[in-house]
């Protein structure tokens, strides 16, 4: 985030190819699933709310999916996460400095781990990160870790809010719900 070209750059074109279309028409298969689970598991409520209730927890579910780290670190992002975006608003350098310092301390257990797992280890964007180079040299853990807080800074909220925008717009439209309805069930609008 602090760097700009030429700087940046070669790290930019290794990390371009990770939200290519390619590898995002391979993951929409997965955002479905946990998308389809997580609407089955609240279908059930009358009333929920969307943003606590399911777009968080898609989001979270989403981004853990990605990169290939366990379920278990939901609850520990979300609350990461939350902490880190009330820091950001207030400003609260010292407060930002020690969440960074958390969340390398994750990233580090995670890049422990596959480096224990050796040849074993998960094909994973977090594994694949460790492999890439800048300037001829392999990222460092410092780098590696920069990298995936941006994307789960970025993404998490991004998602989330992206889904609670199409939520709100959903409910403005029933034409639209309905199309969506007769879409998924393979049956056109007019009954044709």
């Amino acid at each position: 985030n602090g760097m700009d070209p030429p700087e940046h750059t070669p790290y930019r074109r290794i990390i371009e190819p990770y939200f290519g279309a390619e590898r995002m028409a391979a993951f929409e298969p997965i955002c479905r699933e946990i998308a389809e689970d997580l609407a089955a598991s609240v279908l059930h409520q009358d009333r929920i709310e969307v943003m606590a209730d399911f777009a968080q927890p898609f989001a979270l579910r989403i981004q853990c999916a990605f990169m290939g780290w366990p379920l278990n670190l939901q609850e520990p992002l979300l609350s990461w996460a939350t902490r880190n975006a009330q820091a950001t608003l207030a400003r609260d350098r010292s407060a930002l400095e020690e969440l960074a310092k958390e969340f390398n301390a994750l990233i580090a257990d995670l890049l422990r781990d596959r480096r224990q797992a050796g040849a074993g280890a998960d094909e994973d964007v977090t594994s694949a990160l460790m492999q890439e180079q800048v300037d001829g040299r392999p990222l460092n853990d410092q780098e590696i870790a920069s990298i995936l807080r941006n994307w789960t800074v970025g993404e998490v909220g991004t998602i989330a809010a992206s889904v609670g925008i199409l939520a709100q717009f959903l409910a403005a439209h029933p034409d639209i719900q309905q199309q969506l309805r007769h879409a998924r069930l393979n049956i056109s609008p007019l009954g044709q």
